[in-house]
């Protein structure tokens, strides 16, 4: 996806980009794609600033800081609102989950995971996130179940591995 973020950038620059908060999320996600967080998370916050309201938004943001080891708070702030505004999107529900887990409070994270693991099995990363929360809660025989869940529908052979490594192995 490298070769993705010099593209949204040139279109950045067209005038019918201007004031539109959609391409700077998809700049925001070539950039982190190719491993430039710190690049993303400027584009998101430029984002932010266009529509300060907006759900996809605030979930790339709150979710990247949350994982990328920024302001946790300020972070699960961002995913509160996010989920808000929009509560029955999955993967939001999931990244607020996910804030909880990484925060270590297992009795919010728990349902939001499990919400978002029924409303979108198809989604590996959502079922990952839950195996996760159940291995931490010690709930082995579900952990397991969640992650080789995740594992069917991975489309990656790295995910693959990674499950299967974790189903083997745990956390």
């Amino acid at each position: 996806m490298s070769e993705a973020a010099p593209v949204y950038r040139r279109l950045l620059d067209r005038p019918s980009a201007a004031g539109r908060w959609e391409p700077w999320l998809q700049y925001a996600a070539a950039l982190d794609q190719s491993g430039d967080w710190p690049g993303a998370r400027a584009a998101l916050l430029h984002a932010q600033t266009l529509a300060p309201n907006e759900p996809a938004v605030l979930n790339y943001l709150g979710y990247g800081d949350i994982t990328h080891g920024g302001d946790v708070p300020k972070a699960l702030a961002m995913l509160q609102r996010a989920s808000a505004l929009r509560p029955d999107d999955s993967a939001i529900t999931d990244s607020l989950g996910w804030a909880y887990f990484r925060t270590g409070d297992l009795a919010h994270a728990l349902p939001l995971l499990e919400r978002a693991a029924q409303a979108s099995p198809e989604n590996a990363e959502i079922g990952e996130h839950l195996g996760d929360a159940y291995w931490r809660a010690g709930r082995r025989f579900e952990a397991r179940y969640a992650w080789r869940a995740a594992q069917v529908v991975a489309d990656d052979a790295k995910d693959r591995d990674r499950l299967a490594t974790k189903i083997a192995d745990g956390l």
